[in-house]
């Protein structure tokens, strides 16, 4: 799910890029709206294109402020599923405090460093893809979370 949050806000971002640009690559109406506009009304391209930008703007703005609690997040997501790669130094230790593991950080280590548990690892996220693929491609009912839950 925060794949398609980031990626809906870094839309947004293209979305006024393209009003700004004047291509209307994404808004083709608006386009042959402005192109229909006649001479005498051209000054109310300007007007027209602002307030286009305005309400893109709003958007970002207020999806900012839902979601900003993701922009936070992408290290530990990263950790969830890597936990074998990620880099425990950029990591937000706070974040695992429910846990209660003491020597989280020594734990940690010792997990990264372990040649059975990063092997188990990339055969699982191997594995979990297939099915992601399966199901994406055929409708296969296989579900990848039962998968998790099996190891």
């Amino acid at each position: 799910m925060i794949d398609l949050i980031l990626a809906f806000d870094a839309k947004l971002h293209v979305f006024r890029n393209d009003i700004i640009t004047r291509n209307y690559k994404y808004f083709p109406n608006l386009k042959q709206n402005i192109n229909d506009l006649d001479i005498h009304e051209k000054p109310d391209e300007e007007t027209v294109t602002e307030e286009f930008i305005s309400v893109i703007d709003s958007s970002i703005n207020e999806f900012s402020a839902r979601f900003s609690q993701f922009k936070e997040l992408p290290e530990t997501l990263k950790f969830i599923m890597y936990p074998d790669v990620t880099s425990f130094d950029k990591l937000n230790l706070s974040q695992f405090d429910w846990l209660e593991i003491e020597e989280f950080e020594m734990q940690l280590i010792d997990f990264q460093s372990s040649s059975i548990w990063i092997q188990k690892f990339i055969e699982t996220r191997k594995e979990l893809e297939l099915i992601e693929t399966e199901r994406l491609t055929s409708n296969i009912s296989k579900n990848a979370n039962n998968k998790i839950l099996e190891t």
